[in-house]
C-alpha cells in the first residue's frame, strides 16, 4: 500500500488532462453523489484502508462543521450526526455538535460586544462650505443693492417734473451704456429696429427693450429710498406714465427683495396681531378670576371685608373680557386662507384653545351667593364674636372677684362692659362705623386717627371704583388696625377717669 493513495490518481488525471468533480472514492474513483454514501461506501468496500479512511472522514467532518457553523443549520446538523455510521464517527460527530453550538454563541457573543463597542461613523460638517458659498452671494446681492439704493435716492432728490429735464439728469446721475454696438436685447434676444427701441435702466443703465422693461412707482421708489413724502409733492404735477421709474429686470428683483424683506420685519400679519390680543387678554383676567373666588369664599365665611357688590362688578367685568376673547377668536376664523392650508387649520386650533379658556375658566366660576344667606352668615359670625367676648368678660370678673374688685369695676363703668368697646373680628364695615370721642375736649376732627380712617374711607370708595380689590383688602385691613387702635384709647381714657373713684371707694372701705 502506498503512503499517499492519492498520488496515482493525481499522476492519471493529470496525464489524461480531465478535471474530475464530485464526492469521488480516492481509491476507485467512483462518483458517490454525497457523503453519507461515500462513507457507507468506504465503510464496506475499503475496510481494509484505515489509514485513508480516517483521513478521508475527517476532511469531510471538518467541511461539514464549516459549513454548518455559517449557515447555522441545527437540524441540518442532527440529521447528519443521525445518518453517519459506526460508533467512533458518530461520537465524533456529536463532539462536533457541541463544539458547533459553542461555536455559534462565542460568535454571537463577540458580535454583540462588538456592537455596544462600536464608535460613532464619520461625520463631515458641509456647514463651512455652505457659508463660504452663501456670505459671498450675500454680500455681492447686499452691496449690489445698496448701491441701487444710493443711486434712487440721488435720482429722487432733485428730480425734475420735466420730460426733458428728467431724461438729463436720469443720464447725469446714472452712466447709460452706448446702444451703437448692441444689436439683440439681452433679455428676450429680439432685434432692436425702428418699432422695437432701445431703452435704458435708470439704475444700471443697462439696454432692454419695451417688453423686457419693468417699472417702479415713484411712491415706492420714495419709500425705498428713505425720503420724505414732502419732496414728492412736486412729482404730483407730473403725468401719469410718467410717474415710474423704468428700470430692467435684475434691478427690480433686488429692490423687491429688499423691500420684502423689510416687510417681513416690521409688518405683523392680521392673525398675529388678534392672537397677541387674545393672549393679553387671558393675561389680564386671571388676577380677576382669582380674586373673585377669593371674595365668594370671604363672603361665604362671614368676613365683611368684601361686599356683593363687589363680587356682582367683579363678574361683571370678566363676562365682557370672555365676550371680547369669543369676538376675537371669531374674527381670527374669518380671515381668509387656503381652504386646506396650515393657516386654516391653525385658526381653527385658536378657535377651539378660546372657547375651551371661556367654558372651563369663566363660565365655570361659582355663582353670586345669595344676599340673605350671606346677611345670616355674617349675623351668625356677630353673634359668635359677641358671645365669645361676653364669655372673656366673665372668666375676667370672675378673676377679678377672688381679690374683691369685681363689684368696685362693675360700678366704675370700666372696660369690662359689654359694648363699651370692640375687639377683633366685632368690627364691622366701614359704612355703618362711626368713630367715638376719645374725650369730651377733643373734637374728633382734631384726632390723627380719626383724620387717618377718613383719608382711608376715600381710598376704599376709590379703589372699589376702580375694581382693585387686593388694594381693598389691604386698605380694610389697615382700616380695622385703626379702628382698635381708637377703641383702645377710649377704653384706657376711661379707665383713668374711673380710677380715682374706685381708690377713694377702697379707702373708705377700709
Amino acid at each position: 500500500m502506498a503512503s499517499n493513495p492519492f498520488d496515482s490518481d493525481e499522476d492519471q488525471s493529470a496525464a489524461s488532462g480531465e478535471i474530475l468533480e464530485g464526492f469521488l472514492c480516492p481509491i476507485c474513483r467512483a462518483d458517490l453523489k454525497s457523503i453519507d454514501v461515500l462513507t457507507d461506501h468506504f465503510a464496506r468496500q475499503h475496510a481494509e484502508e484505515e489509514d485513508t479512511l480516517k483521513s478521508v472522514f475527517n476532511i469531510f467532518v471538518k467541511a461539514k462543521k464549516k459549513i454548518l457553523n455559517n449557515f447555522e443549520d441545527e437540524r441540518g446538523a442532527a440529521g447528519s450526526s443521525s445518518s453517519t455510521a459506526g460508533g467512533p464517527s458518530a461520537n465524533s460527530n456529536g463532539n462536533g455538535a457541541d463544539q458547533r453550538v459553542l461555536s455559534n454563541a462565542r460568535s454571537r457573543f463577540n458580535v454583540f460586544n462588538y456592537m455596544s463597542k462600536q464608535q460613532v461613523g464619520a461625520e463631515c460638517s458641509h456647514f463651512e462650505y455652505f457659508q463660504s458659498v452663501r456670505n459671498p452671494r450675500l454680500e455681492r446681492y447686499a452691496s449690489e443693492t445698496n448701491k441701487l439704493i444710493i443711486r434712487l435716492h440721488r435720482l429722487l432728490k432733485d428730480l425734475p417734473s420735466d420730460s426733458v429735464q428728467r431724461k438729463q439728469h436720469e443720464q447725469q446721475t446714472v452712466a447709460w451704456l452706448d446702444g451703437s454696438s448692441v444689436k439683440l436685447c439681452p433679455s428676450c434676444a429680439k432685434s432692436f429696429h425702428i418699432a422695437r427701441r432701445q431703452h435704458h435702466c435708470r439704475l444700471c443703465g443697462g439696454i432692454m427693450c419695451n417688453d423686457c422693461s419693468k417699472f417702479l412707482a415713484l411712491e415706492n421708489a420714495m419709500q425705498l429710498a428713505s425720503l420724505s413724502t414732502s419732496r414728492s409733492e412736486p412729482l404730483q404735477q407730473m403725468h401719469q406714465g410718467d410717474r415710474a421709474i423704468r428700470l430692467c429686470e435684475h434691478c427690480l428683483w433686488l429692490l423687491d427683495t429688499r423691500q420684502d424683506m423689510h416687510e417681513s420685519r416690521t409688518c405683523r400679519p392680521l392673525l398675529v396681531q388678534v392672537y397677541e390680543q387674545i393672549r393679553q387678554l387671558q393675561k389680564d383676567v386671571t388676577p380677576d378670576l382669582d380674586m373673585y373666588l377669593k371674595i365668594i369664599n370671604s363672603l361665604h365665611e362671614g368676613e365683611t371685608i368684601f361686599t356683593i357688590t363687589d363680587a356682582s362688578a367683579l363678574r361683571g367685568k370678566i363676562g365682557q373680557v370672555a365676550e371680547t376673547m369669543d369676538m376675537r377668536s371669531k374674527r381670527i376664523l374669518a380671515i381668509y386662507c387656503e381652504p386646506g392650508s396650515r393657516e386654516e387649520s391653525l385658526k381653527k386650533a385658536i378657535r377651539l384653545s378660546c372657547i375651551q379658556a371661556i367654558k372651563e375658566r369663566m363660565l365655570s366660576l361659582p355663582p353670586l351667593p345669595d344676599e340673605a344667606l350671606i346677611q345670616q352668615i355674617q349675623e351668625r359670625k356677630r353673634m359668635e364674636t359677641e358671645q365669645r367676648i361676653l364669655t372673656e368678660q366673665r372668666m375676667a370678673m370672675e378673676a377679678y372677684e377672688r381679690y374683691g374688685l369685681g363689684a368696685t369695676i362693675i360700678q366704675s363703668g370700666g372696660g369690662l362692659e359689654s359694648g363699651s368697646f370692640a375687639q377683633g373680628s366685632d368690627l364691622q364695615s366701614i359704612n355703618n362705623w362711626s368713630a367715638p370721642q376719645a374725650s369730651t375736649s377733643k373734637s374728633g376732627l382734631d384726632d390723627p386717627l380719626i383724620e387717618q380712617i377718613n383719608i382711608i374711607k376715600g381710598y376704599i370708595k376709590q379703589a372699589r371704583q376702580d375694581m382693585n380689590f387686593e388694594v381693598v383688602e389691604t386698605l380694610e385691613l389697615n382700616l380695622r388696625e385703626l379702628q382698635r387702635e381708637v377703641y383702645e384709647r377710649q377704653r384706657k381714657s376711661q379707665n383713668s377717669a374711673a380710677s380715682p373713684e374706685v381708690e377713694q371707694q377702697q379707702q373708705n372701705q377700709s
